[in-house]
């Protein structure tokens, strides 16, 4: 019932966070998605999620630098609140989130398949769409058991390097067409269309968070994990801020083409020929895939750790010959697998990406918002609030705030289905097995042993009076 104890550095963490913010991915992905809400506004919106992302991974930071656990943000919760109901709906509000992501990126990765066929002159078979889309969810799921050092620190680490400068070499091309302003104001748009597009942006950026949940397995990691996140949010965020930038100031089209584009990057890319596009195309494949990795990781330790504190099946916590929760990570990808057919299956393909990738950024940010204004309450709890942790936390959990009920409407029936279905399997879970347990009780110390978090807390507390 131990995960691979301090096996991972620096590069592991930067590999997981920069994983999930996917920068490349999340242009081909989320970014084509904000357009159309924002249209050239996107570019708006993502410099607005890059900001709210700062004051979020700054916020976070709080937490990271004081504790470490498997469990990630429900833990964080917890420490808060202590308040098990709180930290066992925010564990199950992640692990569907990522599940939700996972289903989008898969998706995402059928549609550039299809988009790719189209522009070379070809029509993708019906065979191929769907054997893009099983891949898109088993590979992920299957290679998330492997050794999870090789996997971060070299398998994902530099692929995610790689996509980031192949954005900045975007941002660079687009330049030869002039400096384009009037791109970073908001123009002609609702204030309910920005929120959707800030919504889908910032749970991108703000992905760089995903490194929470390697603290049992990282070195030192109240300081390691903290290095990770920053490092990723600068390369990640602005590389997807500068391609954001590119994807607008490239498109050779008129706005509404551009809104209607399901791939506008690879279209671009085509425009010098059609290598660059395969290169594209093939960066694009890998960033959606090492971005379902990422989640499929933090997905697994969460329900894996609530399976050691009680509140999830204890065959959840077993883990594999290379220290990898095994069921945990198959229940992920199982339930990737029912999110992703189901809604293509009732609303077909393109319109399964975009009415599942809102459930999945509501689900993220609603997470936020308990985490944001429990910093407060948390540095109240060990003796050390200060104004640095009541105004920031405040602030960015406001933004996320006001993405989300900005952003909220009437959900059609697809998304009623899917919300609704949610919310009962949290409530039968929560019924039948997490009130029975300890949700977010346990954390490790620099040393990764594992703690009871009411005992480390007090740890901190007596540190604190010492120093005082």
């Amino acid at each position: 019932m131990r995960l691979n104890k301090a096996s991972i550095s620096l590069r592991g963490t930067y590999g997981q966070a920069m994983a999930v913010t996917a920068p490349l991915g999340s242009v081909v992905s989320t970014s084509t998605a904000a357009i159309v809400y924002a249209g050239y506004s996107v570019v708006f919106t993502t410099l607005l999620a890059l900001l709210g992302s700062a004051l979020w991974i700054f916020t976070l930071t709080g937490y990271t630098r004081k504790i470490a656990s498997a469990g990630g943000y429900y833990t964080y919760g917890y420490s808060a609140w202590k308040s098990k109901r709180i930290s066992f709906f925010e564990a199950l509000t992640e692990s569907f989130a990522y599940s939700f992501l996972n289903a989008v990126n898969a998706i995402t990765l059928y549609l550039l398949v299809s988009i790719s066929y189209e522009i070379l002159g070809y029509s993708m078979p019906s065979w191929v769409g769907y054997s893009v889309l099983i891949f898109g969810i088993l590979y992920p799921t299957l290679i998330s058991l492997t050794h999870i050092k090789q996997l971060l620190g070299y398998v994902v680490s530099i692929s995610a390097t790689l996509e980031a400068a192949l954005l900045i070499f975007l941002f660079a091309t687009s330049l030869s067409r002039g400096i384009h302003g009037n791109y970073f104001v908001p123009s002609g748009v609702s204030a309910q269309n920005l929120a959707d597009a800030f919504v889908l942006s910032m749970v991108s950026i703000s992905g760089a968070g995903a490194a929470t949940y390697l603290g049992e397995e990282t070195k030192k990691p109240t300081k390691t994990i903290t290095q990770g996140m920053w490092i990723s949010l600068l390369v990640g965020g602005i590389s997807m801020l500068l391609g954001t930038y590119a994807l607008v100031a490239l498109w050779h089209g008129s706005l509404s083409n551009l809104a209607n584009s399901p791939q506008p990057l690879l279209y671009e890319m085509f425009y010098f020929g059609s290598i660059p596009m395969v290169i594209g195309l093939i960066l694009s494949i890998n960033s959606l895939l090492s971005s379902n990795i990422g989640t499929t990781i933090g997905a697994a330790r969460i329900i894996f750790n609530l399976s050691r504190e009680g509140s999830a099946p204890k065959i959840f916590s077993k883990v594999n010959r290379s220290g990898e929760p095994l069921f945990a990570t198959l229940f992920v990808g199982s339930l990737t697998g029912i999110i992703a057919f189901t809604s293509v299956f009732m609303v077909g393909i393109t319109n399964a990406f975009l009415e599942i990738s809102v459930i999945s950024s509501l689900l993220w940010l609603s997470g936020r918002v308990v985490d944001g204004f429990g910093v407060p309450v948390f540095y109240y709890r060990i003796r050390q609030l200060g104004i640095s942790t009541i105004i920031i936390p405040i602030a960015a959990t406001s933004l996320n705030l006001w993405g989300i009920l900005t952003s909220l409407q009437a959900p059609d029936l697809p998304q009623t289905l899917f919300l609704t279905s949610t919310l009962s399997i949290m409530l039968v879970w929560y019924i039948f097995k997490g009130r029975k347990g300890k949700p977010g009780s346990l954390v490790v110390d620099e040393n990764n042993e594992l703690i009871n978090i009411d005992e480390y807390i007090e740890r901190i507390k007596k540190k604190v009076e010492a120093t005082a």
